[in-house]
């Protein structure tokens, strides 16, 4: 391994862990808010505030104007030519864009709220509900914004504390005082929006605080709006199709169906969607070091990190598909409670999709980096029209099983195409006998717990959970025993150890 990809792999390494730990804190965060939100309002009104927080989603990642998939390789490019005249240009011009796009989303919004929630929804309430996540709209595109801002900055760990701990810790503490004085769904809905704006203002002032050679006022900026629209503007359109595409089946689920299965389909998207942390954790680092590379031009360096990187991915993921896929209706007992286990269809038909969208993710960081945004954009609008196509067929004869199999479809087919097409850019590989030490792994870690607590009718709720922490470390247990990493990946395990001030000499011994 030459010393660009040593220095490469400890970066995604580095990176990957503290975005993987603070994705890890905000999704568990997200989790608990969603369950105690659920368990709390019931299947009809979580249902009312899962649409509001959907269409406040739509509505920040088309304000966000493509800006955020784009900064990361110009500031990183202009950063490895030292030219800080450009990185302020572009910081200064993304936040007027994104800023003014969010504040006529914000109007349109509000002033259409009537409109969507009694003659589209036809859902009694839900104008208020539309009204109020409408506010929250500037404050949670800043927020984003200044999210990416941190990554294309190799700061990720600013992001645990304006995300993590600010706008999900908060959200989390609302909905246990709103609990505790029973509240209603509105003040729920406000509490939600209230976080997003503390959350911006601290990102604010953190970014302030940490970037005083960049933002002072001697150093002026180098603007180049035409550019920098150009490139963001086609991503805006493939980040808010891709996002249509996860996101389309709830909004048709409240068309044609009800709040309530809105609701219900909802617990089951959670809990398969969270599998995309793995990606998300390695992806939001892995896009900036890699546009660094690309402007060195080291192919093969990204070549030798992408496959490292899809490996621990695999490596994370696989262990949850597998409990989750063999005990749906048990994994929503746990989570939602005895109403939701509707969704346990859905979920196994969803957590296919998920698998496959996470398994190969990064391949759309790869196709942004070597600028393919017009297939991107090509491809992702042929499974969202799929989607929309199958939805509007499926969900009034199968309801949010049809969503399910809908999306499902659409991301497996969208996942490989563009596999398919990074592949012959880049042209990498899989190492087959490492991902078969990592699937056998993970099969017989799961048959030998779950077959040995069966025979034993060691089933009650404590001891699943204790059989779900038996077969991780039994997993992790048989991948040392196969052998199943590699020289790359004792250097992301040397950087993880660095950046944590552990010493893991056990660990590293067992891995050789």
């Amino acid at each position: 391994m030459d010393e660009l990809e040593d220095y490469a792999i400890k970066k995604v390494a580095k990176g990957g862990f503290i975005i993987f730990l603070g994705i890890v804190l905000s999704s568990i965060a997200v989790l608990f808010y969603k369950v105690l939100a659920a368990r709390y309002l019931g299947p009809g009104d979580y249902g009312l505030l899962t649409l509001g927080i959907t269409i406040l989603n739509f509505a920040w990642l088309l304000g966000l104007a493509g800006m955020h998939q784009s900064i990361g390789k110009f500031i990183n490019h202009h950063l490895a030519k030292k030219q800080y005249d450009q990185v302020k240009g572009i910081l200064i011009s993304s936040f007027v864009i994104t800023i003014a796009f969010s504040i006529i989303i914000l109007i349109f919004l509000y002033s259409s709220s009537a409109y969507i929630g009694n003659n589209l929804f036809k859902i009694q309430g839900l104008d208020t509900i539309i009204k109020i996540f409408s506010i929250g709209i500037p404050f949670s595109v800043l927020t984003q914004l200044l999210k990416y801002y941190f990554y294309a900055f190799k700061k990720p760990e600013y992001v645990i504390i304006s995300e993590s701990v600010f706008e999900k810790m908060l959200n989390l503490i609302f909905i246990i005082l709103v609990i505790y004085v029973s509240a209603s769904l509105f003040t729920l809905s406000w509490a939600y929006v209230i976080s997003l704006i503390i959350s911006s203002v601290a990102a604010t002032l953190l970014l302030k605080s940490k970037l005083k050679n960049i933002l002072k006022k001697e150093l002026k900026p180098k603007f180049n709006f035409k550019q920098l629209i150009s490139f963001s503007f086609p991503l805006m359109i493939t980040g808010f199709l891709g996002a249509a595409l996860v996101w389309t089946d709830t909004i048709f689920i409240g068309i044609f169906k009800s709040e309530v299965d809105v609701g219900i389909y909802n617990a089951a998207f959670i809990i398969a969607s969270a599998l995309m942390i793995f990606w998300l954790s390695f992806g939001d680092i892995f896009y900036p070091i890699i546009s660094e590379l690309y402007a060195k031009r080291a192919k093969a360096s990204i070549r030798k990190i992408f496959e490292v990187a899809s490996r621990w991915i695999f490596i994370l993921v696989l262990p949850i598909f597998i409990f989750v896929l063999a005990f749906p209706t048990r994994t929503l007992s746990i989570t939602f409670g005895q109403n939701y286990l509707e969704a346990s269809v859905p979920l196994v038909i969803l957590i296919m999709g998920y698998f496959f969208a996470t398994l190969f993710g990064l391949s759309e960081q790869g196709l942004r980096t070597f600028k393919k945004t017009k297939f991107l954009g090509i491809s992702t609008t042929f499974a969202l029209v799929g989607n929309i196509i199958l939805n509007i067929i499926l969900i009034p004869l199968y309801g949010i099983v049809g969503a399910a199999i809908a999306t499902t479809l659409s991301l497996i087919i969208l996942s490989l195409t563009k596999l398919f097409v990074f592949k012959r850019i880049l042209k990498f590989g899989y190492n087959r006998l490492l991902y078969l030490k990592y699937l056998s792994s993970g099969i017989i870690s799961f048959i030998v717990v779950f077959y040995t607590f069966g025979l034993l009718d060691l089933f009650s709720t404590y001891f699943f959970i204790a059989g779900i922490l038996m077969f991780m470390v039994l997993y992790l247990i048989l991948l040392v025993v196969f052998k199943s990493f590699s020289e790359e990946d004792l250097v992301v395990l040397e950087a993880v150890e660095r950046k944590i001030g552990i010493e893991l000499t056990v660990i590293k011994r067992l891995l050789r």
